[in-house]
């Protein structure tokens, strides 16, 4: 049984790859390599401490909002995570998403579970409400850069073929499926698994209502705020470093629709979003904002490789200096 469970598995990790593979070709296929080697060599390279600054700096604040949550678990009213810790967690998660896309979380709650005995579907479900609070920000932001932008966009929707999703039936079964679990482990709490998972599915809905628990939540809503705020200073800093706020006027603004309408690219399973990332900000930056395809180019592959190089050295740092397993520090956690 392992052994196709293995291949089909593989097979999708090779299917992500491909898929990347064949989206960088199509974002680059129309650009100058002269030019592009001219835009990568003239950058100023000296903006990168910035923007690794401000990346580790976006991930902190993501771990001191984490930090909130974990707090509100039940029995952990008399200890607390250091945010160094969480942080810790945080970036194997972002290393393990280069290699397995859609991992990451399940890799953070992993690391800090093992370390300090804690349950790890409670750790999922707060995760869960981080991801609620960053899908709100982030359909606000794009409703915003619609509005500021609605001109613009309209050229670069009509190059895109966008396939209809009947999102309200696939809502619909997914509530039908859920009734259907959750009926079908109280008819018999009594088997060994369906005790297992129900105490799984407490654990994480125990999880979820840390954001009832929480008497911080105004620090979850400044956090949240100040955390994408940052990611913005990360696409406008490399504006910086190839001279596009001055020679295509591009402002902070500019690079936090960039970042909004990016984050649209990871909707595709590929590693780190590669591939997806470079289509979506090189068909931006060219149609949007009238960029040449060259230094379109150079930023999407400068700001990729950049992360990928940061989130795969900072990960085995952590992994060097904080290991999986248990830590010296208890904490008392169901």
């Amino acid at each position: 049984m392992t052994y196709p469970i293995r291949l089909r598995t593989l097979a999708l990790r090779l299917l992500s790859i491909l898929v990347a593979v064949f989206l960088i070709w199509l974002s680059l296929r129309g650009v100058d390599f002269a030019d592009f080697l001219e835009a990568m060599r003239s950058a100023h390279y000296i903006w990168i401490v910035p923007v690794v600054v401000a990346t580790l700096f976006s991930h902190w604040i993501r771990a001191y909002r984490w930090q909130v949550l974990v707090k509100a678990l039940p029995n952990d009213s008399s200890s607390r995570i250091p945010t160094s810790e969480l942080f810790a967690s945080v970036m194997i998660g972002y290393m393990v998403n280069y290699a397995l896309p859609r991992v990451g979380e399940v890799a953070r709650c992993t690391h800090l579970s093992t370390r300090h005995r804690m349950s790890f579907p409670a750790l999922l479900g707060t995760v869960a409400i981080e991801r609620v609070a960053d899908v709100l920000v982030l359909g606000l932001g794009l409703i915003v850069t619609a509005l500021f932008l609605r001109g613009r966009l309209q050229s670069m929707f009509e190059l895109v073929e966008w396939p209809q999703i009947p999102w309200a039936w696939i809502g619909i079964c997914c509530l039908g499926l859920a009734f259907v679990i959750y009926f079908g482990l109280r008819s018999n709490a009594a088997s060994p698994l369906r005790t297992r998972l129900l105490s799984l599915i407490t654990a994480f809905v125990g999880g979820l209502k840390t954001i009832v628990r929480t008497p911080e939540r105004w620090r979850l809503v400044w956090t949240t705020t100040l955390m994408w705020l940052t990611y913005g200073l990360m696409a406008y800093i490399p504006f910086l470093m190839f001279d596009l706020q001055s020679s295509d006027g591009l402002s902070y603004w500019d690079g936090l629709a960039i970042m909004f309408i990016g984050v649209l690219g990871m909707v595709v399973p590929t590693p780190g979003g590669a591939g997806t990332f470079h289509y979506i900000t090189v068909l931006t930056l060219t149609v949007v904002y009238g960029i040449t395809h060259s230094d379109a180019g150079a930023y999407a592959v400068f700001v990729h490789g950049a992360q990928l190089l940061l989130y795969l050295a900072s990960g085995a740092l952590v992994l060097f200096w904080k290991p999986s397993g248990q830590s010296f520090a208890r904490h008392n956690v169901a």
